[in-house]
């Protein structure tokens, strides 16, 4: 078992590695070396710095890499409201993988992370925090549960799960496209990967809002072939009127037109309205996602 500390110049002996993790997590999508290693070292959400630092370190085996863990202390933090703060003293444990038979290599890369925060007097811990997952990545930080044995092993520690999301993905070429009205949809210009649209009816009013992000602009793919769904809402007075598929497809047609092929999207475990809706509307369970979260006393 030989540790080895990863950096810039090093890191080329975790991309095959990664690839190979990559083929199990629906989110984990195809990238280049270049936006890997972003994503890696020089990570940024919203033009803010994710990390003070990154330790990544490796595990090698005969000269193959059997196990990877990023931890470090963020430059910032989101209140309960979702806010962005900077009163901060929490540690991050971005990824932690390894193979399900090398449970002593999981052990000790997750000793690694725990005794450095126990160093920095770190009290309160998340792993795999849904909100600082790589850019590569679509920003997705949730364990999937394809890994559930990494999950198991943080429980061990004292971690608890801390929020559960389904991961879903509609195949846009085979949605069947219907509307109901023909309601005016506005959509913005794009402003970092992103762009809104909003509904409204025949009176000029509101009826409802949606983002989408664009992970070919984060992953550096030549092929336009998935769009992420960050949200879709209808005004609460006019719901139950069939107008959140219409505006879905109305967003659909609008990805087809661009070249895109598939649209990613979570929702909460515990959602299920919106679990039925995109069932519904022809969107395909790909698993449960999890966020862990420890805290020790002081």
């Amino acid at each position: 078992m030989q540790f080895i500390e990863v950096n810039r110049d090093n890191a080329d002996i975790l991309f095959d590695y990664w690839n190979e993790i990559r083929k199990n997590i629906p989110y984990f999508y195809r990238t280049t070396y270049k936006l890997f290693i972003k994503s890696l070292f020089d990570d940024t959400y919203e033009g803010r710095t994710v990390f003070r630092t990154n330790n990544v370190f490796g595990i090698q085996e005969d000269g193959q890499v059997k196990g990877v863990i990023q931890y470090d202390i963020p430059t910032f933090h989101f209140t309960e409201v979702g806010k962005i703060t900077k009163d901060i003293n929490i540690g991050v444990i971005l990824n932690l993988y390894y193979e399900e038979t090398r449970i002593d290599i999981g052990r000790v890369l997750l000793d690694l992370s725990l005794d450095f925060f126990k160093e920095n007097n770190i009290k309160d811990i998340y792993a795999f925090y849904h909100a600082m997952g790589m850019s590569c990545n679509g920003n997705h930080g949730k364990l999937h549960e394809e890994y559930n044995y990494v999950g198991k092993l943080l429980c061990e520690e004292g971690f608890e799960i801390e929020h559960e999301n389904i991961y879903y993905i509609c195949d846009m070429k085979e949605k069947k496209l219907e509307y109901q009205n023909n309601r005016d949809i506005r959509v913005s210009e794009l402003e970092d990967n992103k762009q809104k649209f909003i509904l409204y009816d025949e009176d000029n009013k509101a009826l409802g809002s949606a983002e989408i992000k664009y992970i070919d602009n984060l992953t550096g793919s030549s092929e336009k072939d998935i769009i992420y769904l960050v949200w879709i809402d209808i005004d609460k007075k006019v719901k139950g009127k069939g107008l959140g598929t219409e505006f879905l497809n109305h967003i659909i047609q609008y990805c087809l037109k661009k070249g895109y092929r598939y649209l990613h999207t979570d929702t909460a475990l515990n959602n299920k309205i919106a679990q039925k809706f995109y069932i519904r509307n022809g969107f395909i369970d790909n698993g449960i996602t999890r966020s862990y979260l420890t805290k020790t006393s002081s």
